[in-house]
């Protein structure tokens, strides 16, 4: 006989069956042996069904703090399906447990999807925000900092993750950060100097003023908009 968040998790993995976000809520602070069930069930679920039921506890996550999902997020982070995973990303932003670090990383510079290796790269930002803050420890920032400068240099990464790996690394100071921020701005495409005036605010460098300041007149409204 099913346990009741079994049978919740049954009925969740049934596409004829509308997604209640009542049963959506039930998933949170779920305890290991539950986690162990979904893992089994999340399989045979169709795709289409988990990019729904993943997005959906993002969305209630992102409206009502006291929800936890995180064990399912991680869970997902696995998934085969590219959505699913980078939607397990987002939804992880208010993780900041340094077990994650190694997981990021790793998807930023391995998985077979430029939209994982983006949210991966996004999702290192809150901890070199934790780092600038003096919040974490020395060697995860080492680790982080040569990961993202290693996607910021890589000439075969996407620009979409070049570019958000730079956001990441922005709150980071060094002499690299800057002169990556500075190619940023002066590169011909557009979206990666986008990124550098976003950088640039987030570098907090007062070199970077005189720039801001004349790009908040820019008759480009992205421009505008990252100042």
């Amino acid at each position: 006989m099913l346990s009741p968040i079994e049978e919740i998790i049954t009925n969740l993995a049934d596409s004829d069956r509308p997604l209640l976000n009542s049963s959506l809520a039930d998933l949170s602070n779920i305890i290991p042996e539950e986690l162990s069930f979904l893992k089994e069930v999340w399989p045979t679920i169709k795709p289409e069904r988990r990019r729904q039921i993943v997005s959906r506890l993002v969305e209630l996550a992102e409206d009502n703090f006291e929800l936890d999902f995180d064990s399912t997020f991680k869970n997902c982070l696995s998934d085969q399906d590219t959505e699913v995973r980078s939607k397990a990303i987002e939804g992880l932003w208010e993780n900041e447990e340094p077990s994650l670090i190694n997981t990021l990383i790793a998807l930023m510079g391995q998985d077979n999807s430029k939209l994982v290796q983006a949210a991966a790269a996004t999702g290192l930002g809150k901890f070199t925000m934790l780092a600038e803050q003096q919040k974490l420890r020395s060697a995860y920032t080492s680790k982080i900092y040569r990961a993202l400068l290693a996607a910021i240099n890589d000439r075969s990464k996407p620009i979409e993750v070049k570019r958000r790996a730079l956001e990441a690394i922005a709150p980071l100071d060094s002499p690299e950060v800057e002169k990556a921020i500075g190619e940023a701005y002066r590169s011909s495409n557009h979206r990666l100097r986008v990124s550098s005036i976003y950088a640039m605010g987030k570098n907090g460098n007062p070199s970077w003023l005189s720039i801001l300041l004349n790009e908040a007149g820019s008759p480009d409204s992205e421009m505008r908009y990252e100042v």
